[in-house]
């Protein structure tokens, strides 16, 4: 289901329970009941809905943007390699490093892609990294300028090495189960108390101006949490992180 069918059908749904109830249940209209209380319980908890889906919102988004910064700087640390091997002195080691660069690449594009999307990690691309770490730490140094290359290729090694343990950590991130409970929990709660709050008012334009207020929310409700949900996996649905990067760096890798 896309975002907004999910969000469409959520707020079809709550129209549909506000007009059974009113319709179907007419003792809510005898009941003598100030809707002051309800009025002030749904102010004090909506203030704390919208800072909790604030905090949610942010660490979601903030995932998401780690995933694309660290795809971001593995494919610059990944192109920095390539041009450093250039600079060897023995052309078959440059072929065979640019070989396994491209692996590498190719296996991250593919099963690794993948992988992650299920939240899983993926052992053929990290052996495909392996290879290629190996075959930079073996680069034959033949004279003074292998040996200042090679200096600087065992440093990038080893921060490509961090960039990717961090990019794979954050792309297998997802909200807590428990956290998802509450934000469902506290979206039914909100909704639950404006279906109270305007069945007990005494009137039938109030139930026509509820009637719109209820769809405004829980199509904004169900909104949030999907694009929450969609967020959540970076690899999948409508926001999805871009592997452009990667794409670009195989078109100068030959």
């Amino acid at each position: 289901m896309r975002l907004y069918e999910r969000a469409v059908v959520f707020t079809v749904g709550s129209v549909l329970a506000f007009w059974v109830l009113y319709v179907f249940f007419p003792r809510w209209q005898n009941l003598h009941f100030g809707i002051e209380p309800i009025a002030s319980f749904l102010e004090m908890y909506g203030t704390l809905y919208g800072v909790t889906f604030a905090f949610a919102l942010y660490v979601v988004w903030s995932q998401f943007n780690s995933v694309q910064s660290g795809i971001q700087q593995e494919a610059d640390l990944l192109e920095d390699i390539y041009r450093m091997t250039l600079l060897l002195s023995d052309r078959i080691a440059v072929k065979s490093l640019a070989q396994n660069l491209r692996s590498y690449v190719e296996a991250l594009l593919g099963s690794e892609w993948k992988e992650l999307s299920q939240g899983k990690t993926c052992s053929f691309s990290q052996s495909k990294f392996m290879e290629l770490c190996h075959s930079l730490r073996s680069v034959p140094v033949a004279d003074i300028r292998d040996q200042a290359v090679f200096s600087q290729l065992l440093d990038a090694v080893n921060r490509l090495t961090r960039v990717r343990e961090e990019r794979v950590t954050a792309s297998l991130t997802r909200i807590p189960e428990t956290i998802w409970l509450l934000l469902n929990f506290m979206s039914a709660v909100l909704l639950i108390g404006f279906l109270l709050l305007f069945l007990l008012s005494h009137s039938n334009f109030a139930i026509f101006v509820g009637t719109i207020i209820i769809a405004v929310i829980a199509f904004s409700i169900g909104l949030l949490l999907s694009i929450i949900k969609d967020m959540d996996n970076p690899f999948v649905g409508v926001w999805n992180v871009s592997p452009q990067p990667f794409l670009v760096l195989l078109d100068k890798v030959h």
